[in-house]
Formats: structure tokens, C-alpha cells, sequence
């Protein structure tokens, strides 16, 4: 659930806030001690500085005002009645509803399910379940124009020869669908990492992919028509991932984000030097043909020692990043093809900052709290109290965009010990 990957160095909140340049040498730390410097993400302070983010674009759409209400909770135990399971990902749905790959955590005969969630008797629950073809580990859900649902992922373990990444589209309503391999494992590999993006046109599906054999480690980016299965561009990573980092990306790959006019940006965190185990959170931006677009963005530098916890997509291509620090935690965001700026909030601690999602007008975000969610302003760093959805303590394990709201996965101990719920929350005052 969440990424706890290693323990951070010493933080400094000043950097970001007043400016600093990105590491200057692998093994060193910025010196953060002059105004003059550029800020975050401007690679040389010779080079032409890159635009920074302004704040909610004009002529954006209007904004739905912080997320306070709970629209419903639904039990998804009756996905695959008789098992323990697990509510992998999920996707805003039509009538404010939403879509949920549920699977079990059991061995036996039941299979995963593509479940869908819409009103129902003056609230919400389960309208329809449908089996989906098996995937061995789930990284994205995709709602497609044509209605139907992309899921991304392991198609089959990485150990598999036979086996590869992929995605299955499946249509809600009457459980037809097909599978493609997109990259073959081959012989040899250990282990399979990836993510996905769907494009605004609503059907391309963009994959990052990282394959590590005992020798080697292979990452591309791909775009791919989910509608007809054809591979539509391709990319090697490995000279980009070069530039800033000495280790390949696999699970420090942290997003990928669809760029407005075609393309995407990925968000990985760097490791400039495999003597220190800092990193800088790093974005990489590519065009509709996945060619390179500008140089590699640094958000942090080696003395903040950030980690990335969670990636938000804005709708102008905006990409809005949660970083972890020892003092607690930053939302920070990049413009398209852009720099990164100051702090647009400070969060107190880092128990809560694994998952986000931003509003389309990218006035409000919403992130978990010990009762449930929170609201945070990102124009003025105001946080709202939290939404309680009658379970605290437990696991908000996603936060996802909903129709005019937003869609949360996570577990409860009632009415049974770890049932699987989902919960639909959106503006204005609750029933």
C-alpha cells in the first residue's frame, strides 16, 4: 500500500521555498544559500529558465469547491462472495458512479471482477460484476470513449516465458473481452514493473514498462490504440534515465501523466550518485511520437532528500507531485513541459500523503486522513477538516477523480474484519 522505501536525510524547507539549483555534482549538496540561484527543476542557472507554475489556468473550468460530503459507501464483498479480497484500482464512472477491479486473495476457482458502482435506491451500490481475464498484478483502470474499461498491468508472472505486460479491455455490461501482450517478457526475467495513462482522446493507452533480468534492465515508454491493439510509437528509456540517475527506474517509476496535446510525463525518482541513498524526484516529458520534449526536470535536489509518494494529473498537463521530507511532506506542481516552483503546500507529516488527486479547475486537492480524507487548498495551502467515512484508522488505499467528485478504495474492519469498500465523496454539505 503505501511506499516506504528507505529512510531520508536531513530536510530543508528553505530550498524550495526560496530557490535553489539541482544537485550540482552527483556526489554533492546544493548550496541553497543565495536568492540569485534558480529555482527547482532549472537544470543550469546559464540556461533560458523554464515557465513555473502560475496557478489554476485561466479559462479552466469552474471549481466544485472542497470535497465534504459523503455520497456513499459501498460493501464490494459481494464482488466474489466467500473470499477474502482485494480492490485493486478504480475509475470514475457516468451518473457519478464508478468502476473497480476487485480480486481475490484466495486460491480457488473465483476470478477477478470488473465491478460496477451506480445510484441505486436513493444512494449507491454494486449494479453489475463482471469476470475479467486474470492479471497477475493491476496498475491501472481506464475508463475508454466506447464505454468500455482498459485494465493495465502483469498479464501473467515475470518469471513466465511465455507471459508479458499488457492490458485487457472489458465491456462493463456484458463481460467481453480481450487480452494483449504489449511487452513480452522473454526468457530470464525476475521481475515486471509498470504504468499507465490514458491520452485525452480516450483511447490511446500509454505504457511505461521496466523488465530486469538477473543482467540487465530493459524501459520503454509506449503509446498503444486500445481499440484496435496497435502499437502507435515506442520508446527507449534508457538514454534519458542516463542523464539523471544511475540506476535504472523500475518501482521508482512514481507516475505517468497524459499530456493534453498527446504525449505523456514521467515522474520517477532519480539517483545521481549509488554512494548516497538520496534521490531527486525527476520528470520527463515526451511528445505525442514519445520523442523527448526539453531536458529532464529535477523538482528537488539531493538536500531536501525527497521521495516521491504520490502523482496527480491537472488538466492542462499540469503535474502535481507529493514529496516526502523528514520535516513532513510538500505538494508541489510542474506546468507542461515546465519547471518547478515553490511549495504550494506544506503538510506537518508524512502518515497520510500517499495518494492525491487534483480537481479539474486545480483549485482543490484531496488527500487521506486518519478519519478518511482532507481537503487542501493549492492557493493558499489552507487544510480543510477531515471527511470521516465511518472507518478511522483504516486504509484509504486510493484516491481517484470522479465524475464531479472523487472515488476512494480502501478496507474497513466492519461489518467483517478487512472488507473491501468504496467510497464516493463529493462537494457541498452531505445528506
Amino acid at each position: 500500500m503505501r511506499r516506504r522505501r528507505r529512510a531520508v536525510g536531513l530536510a530543508v524547507a528553505a530550498c524550495v521555498l526560496t530557490g535553489c539549483p539541482t544537485a550540482a555534482e552527483p556526489g554533492g549538496v546544493a548550496d541553497s544559500s543565495s536568492r540569485e540561484q534558480p529555482l527547482p527543476g532549472q537544470p543550469d542557472a546559464t540556461d533560458a529558465p523554464l515557465p513555473t507554475y502560475a496557478g489554476p489556468p485561466a479559462g479552466g473550468p469552474p471549481s466544485v469547491g472542497p470535497l465534504t460530503s459523503l455520497r456513499g459507501s459501498v460493501d464490494l464483498t459481494p464482488a466474489i462472495p466467500g473470499y477474502f479480497s482485494h480492490a485493486e484500482t478504480a475509475v470514475g464512472g457516468p451518473d457519478g458512479g464508478a468502476y473497480v477491479v476487485v480480486s481475490p486473495e484466495q486460491p480457488g476457482p473465483a476470478s477477478q471482477q470488473l465491478v460496477t458502482v451506480g445510484p441505486a435506491d436513493g444512494g449507491f451500490a454494486i449494479i453489475r460484476s463482471v469476470p475479467i481475464p486474470p492479471l497477475d498484478h493491476v496498475v491501472g483502470l481506464h475508463l475508454l470513449a466506447d464505454g468500455t474499461l482498459a485494465i493495465a498491468g502483469r498479464l501473467q508472472p515475470a518469471h513466465d516465458p511465455r507471459g508479458g505486460y499488457g492490458f485487457a479491455v472489458v465491456d462493463p455490461v456484458t463481460g467481453a473481452a480481450r487480452t494483449t501482450t504489449v511487452v513480452p517478457y522473454g526468457k530470464g526475467a525476475a521481475s515486471a514493473f509498470g504504468r499507465s495513462a490514458l491520452g485525452p482522446d480516450g483511447r490511446t493507452l500509454y505504457l511505461f514498462v521496466s523488465v530486469t533480468t538477473s543482467t540487465f534492465t530493459r524501459e520503454r515508454l509506449l503509446a498503444v490504440d486500445a481499440t484496435t491493439d496497435a502499437v502507435l510509437a515506442e520508446h527507449d528509456l534508457a538514454a534519458d534515465v542516463a542523464t539523471v540517475s544511475q540506476a535504472p527506474m523500475r518501482h521508482e517509476a512514481a507516475g505517468l501523466v497524459a499530456r493534453p496535446g498527446g504525449g505523456v510525463t514521467l515522474v520517477f525518482d532519480a539517483l545521481p550518485n549509488r554512494a548516497r541513498p538520496e534521490r531527486i524526484p525527476t520528470l520527463l516529458t515526451f511528445d505525442a511520437r514519445l520523442e523527448p520534449v526539453g531536458g529532464p526536470v529535477a523538482v528537488t535536489t539531493l538536500a531536501e532528500a525527497a521521495e516521491t509518494q504520490a502523482v496527480a494529473a491537472g488538466s492542462d498537463g499540469t503535474v502535481f507531485l507529493v514529496v516526502e521530507v523528514t520535516a513532513g511532506a510538500w505538494i508541489l506542481a510542474v506546468p507542461d513541459a515546465g519547471g518547478a516552483g515553490p511549495v504550494l503546500v506544506q503538510l506537518d507529516d508524512h502518515l497520510y500523503d500517499y495518494s492525491m488527486t487534483v480537481e479539474p479547475a486545480q483549485l482543490w486537492a484531496l488527500l487521506p486522513a486518519f478519519e478518511g480524507v482532507r481537503a487542501v487548498d493549492l492557493t493558499t495551502g489552507e487544510i480543510r477538516g477531515p471527511l470521516d467515512v465511518g472507518c478511522p484508522g483504516q486504509d484509504i488505499r486510493a484516491i481517484y477523480p470522479g465524475t464531479d467528485g472523487a472515488v476512494l478504495i480502501g478496507e474497513c474492519n466492519s461489518p467483517r474484519t478487512r472488507t473491501q469498500v468504496l467510497w464516493l465523496v463529493g462537494p457541498g454539505i452531505g445528506p
